[in-house]
């Protein structure tokens, strides 16, 4: 007894410092700013429901203890990501207590290791994202489940005293399932899994079920009405689940009669294992499977031990669980996918665990088996792999993973980077931040990484991982300034030629590059002064470098002159001599609700002329949210004109 718990207690202590260690040095993905906004919400609005239309939308139960932390700790990665490692702790405990109780002690504690240092589960318990909590629910209603199945606990008078009624263990594993739906949009899979292995015990093990029937009737009514506020708000609101609709092209196939996308994706799912696993980088080690070569044999051995042994309860059910977890990517696009398929962490060891539990049965029957040489022999090999599996853990965490581009793209390492950088400079000079969403997840992605407020702050940039930035923002009102942009993404040449021509001192470091720079009051090479709307005044253009000799290509300067009532964007249209539109150009990196009075908006425009001959070139603002009402609306130019023409120089 002292033995399993100074293991168990070593195993949580691994689980702990695999989850937490350099736990706030990975960049900040907008699903974990989306989060946060939600959090805020709550903190600042007491905007309470059961389920946040926001981000795709989002069940709320691991909003309210995310909420918590931010509220408790502030603002910052920790606090997101706090709830989710410490849903990854109790994950372990939990496989720990389930495998224990249907298989035994020495097995529970392989259960709880491999789930310590699998690669999976510590992903997810690393990041402030929602899905890590599903398993949890989800197991801990399993174990109450086989706490109650198994009558520990009947009301019965045994040797003069009175044991408690398992009732209350059915009610416990309803409670937990139903709470289950409000971690995750894969925990749907919950009351599909429960009402097959209910169907299968009335059908298999009818004696059993009839003897346990109030309790399992407790079970579906605590279930039932704990989930029923968030049933009742889909059912009343069925467009606040559109995601589904982008990503569920396997299950309309299925209902126009074409069952392969589906077929397809089981092959994969069943794959995943010991094959090829998830594809996205922004899920796993892109195609890594889940399991080295031996343990996804044992795996795939256990599979079939469930399968023969089906009409034993406990491998019917982790059949039943695996149909049901897979079931959410066996629906959706971009198969196998680790996070749909969350749910099946609790039982996933005790695939393994079945062949385990298969030999040790055999050694009754083999004595050289059952030896006690031959069991330490065997808990070491099991130990030697869980000792790779921590090393490849690590590997992958600390080294390969963060490494890749998409993934320092996606968790947005260069804007992570840049705050510790402001944090740490005692420059209060103004920045324009260059990233990829500048006007909806950029500003509270610098929020959370800035531990300070008094830097005035612009953004720019565009939502594209390889295209070149063709919008600069100046902040007026200051001597000096400072502009950065993630090193994976470049300035158009022009650009770059005008801030070197302007003197910028240019700093590169790992993620990101920064310009320092006195403000300089452009002086185009052809200086105009027109008025647009009040808003902007067009101070001239220059001439720009095109790549290809037959485009056109000029850089245009504004000057903001009052804050913009609605979203901007500027266009140019390349004409040819009788007035047609040769091609056209609409673009502005730097979106309108981030001006202040007195900055300055430097744009290249590129626009393609083939083998025409173009005259003139028409340069204009317009309202973009305007166009999908009626004709696009033009800011006047001198409260005359919709736009200005200029010559083809």
């Amino acid at each position: 007894m002292m033995r399993n718990r100074l293991l168990i207690l070593l195993i949580l202590l691994v689980t702990a410092v695999l989850r937490f260690h350099n736990l706030t040095t990975l960049g900040l993905e907008h699903d974990e700013v989306a989060n946060w906004l939600i959090d805020r919400s709550i903190l600042d609005e007491n905007n309470y429901a059961v389920y946040y239309t926001a981000a795709y939308g989002h069940e709320a139960g691991f909003h309210y203890l995310q909420a918590a932390t931010v509220g408790l700790i502030g603002d910052n990665a920790l606090a997101l990501r706090l709830p989710a490692s410490l849903s990854g702790i109790l994950l372990v405990a939990v496989s720990y207590a389930l495998a224990r109780k249907l298989f035994g002690k020495d097995e529970a504690l392989f259960s709880a290791g491999l789930l310590a240092v699998l690669f999976w589960p510590i992903f997810y318990s690393r990041l402030g994202l929602r899905a890590i909590m599903l398993p949890v629910m989800s197991g801990l209603s399993a174990y109450f489940w086989w706490q109650a199945w198994e009558g520990k606990g009947g009301r019965q008078r045994a040797e003069g005293r009175i044991t408690r009624s398992p009732l209350h263990l059915f009610t416990l594993s309803g409670l937990f399932a139903g709470l289950s739906l409000y971690t995750y949009m894969a925990a749907r899979a919950v009351p599909i899994f429960y009402g097959l292995y209910i169907g299968y015990l009335a059908l298999f093990h009818r004696t059993e079920l009839k003897k346990r029937w109030p309790g399992v009737l407790l079970f579906v009514v605590m279930m039932t009405a704990v989930s029923l506020p968030l049933v009742i708000y889909l059912q009343t609101n069925p467009v606040a689940e559109f995601r589904i609709s982008e990503i569920d092209a396997p299950l309309q196939a299925l209902k126009s009669g074409n069952l392969r996308p589906m077929l397809e994706n089981s092959f994969k799912i069943l794959g995943m294992f010991g094959w090829r696993g998830d594809p996205l980088w922004r899920q796993n080690v892109a195609g890594q499977p889940v399991f080295e070569p031996i343990f996804a044999i044992l795996f795939y051995l256990g599979l079939g031990v469930s399968v023969w042994r089906w009409h034993d309860g406990r491998y019917a059910f982790l059949l039943l669980w695996l149909l049901a977890s897979a079931a959410p990517s066996i629906v959706t696009v971009d198969a196998p996918s680790s996070i749909r398929i969350i749910n099946l962490l609790p039982v996933l060891p005790l695939f393994l665990i079945a062949v385990i539990h298969i030999l040790g049965q055999l050694s009754t029957v083999f004595p050289k088996l059952s030896t006690e040489r031959s069991k330490i022999r065997g808990k070491l090999l099991l130990t030697i792999l869980l000792v790779f599996y921590l090393g490849r853990t690590a590997n992958w965490l600390y080294r390969v993973w963060p490494q890749n581009e998409e993934v320092k793209f996606v968790w947005q390492a260069a804007l992570t980077e840049t705050g510790t950088y402001l944090n740490n400079s005692p420059n209060t000079s103004p920045v324009a931040i260059g990233g990829w969403s500048p006007d909806t997840m950029d500003p509270p992605t610098m929020q959370l990484a800035l531990q300070r407020d008094d830097l005035d702050l612009r953004y720019f940039g565009s939502d594209s991982m390889t295209a070149s930035i063709n919008t600069l923002i100046l902040p007026g009102g200051a001597d000096t300034i400072r502009i950065t942009r993630p090193n994976i993404r470049t300035f158009v040449p022009a650009l770059e030629n005008q801030l070197v021509a302007w003197g910028a001192a240019v700093e590169t470091r790992s993620e990101f590059t920064i310009y320092h720079l006195p403000f300089t009051f452009p002086a185009p090479q052809y200086p105009m002064d027109a008025n647009f709307g009040g808003e902007l005044q067009l101070l001239g253009t220059n001439s720009a470098f095109c790549l290809l000799p037959s485009d056109f290509c000029l850089v245009s300067f504004w000057q903001v002159l009052n804050p913009p009532t609605a979203p901007r964007r500027f266009f140019a249209h390349l004409l040819d001599g009788a007035g047609n539109i040769v091609s056209q150009h609409d673009s502005l990196d730097a979106p309108a609700s981030h001006w202040q009075p007195g900055d300055i908006l430097v744009q290249f425009h590129e626009l393609a002329a083939g083998d025409s001959q173009p005259a003139q070139i028409r340069l204009g603002v317009y309202d973009p949210d305007s166009c999908a009402s009626g004709p696009c609306q033009n800011l006047l130019v001198d409260g005359e004109r919709p736009f200005l023409m200029l010559p083809v120089e």
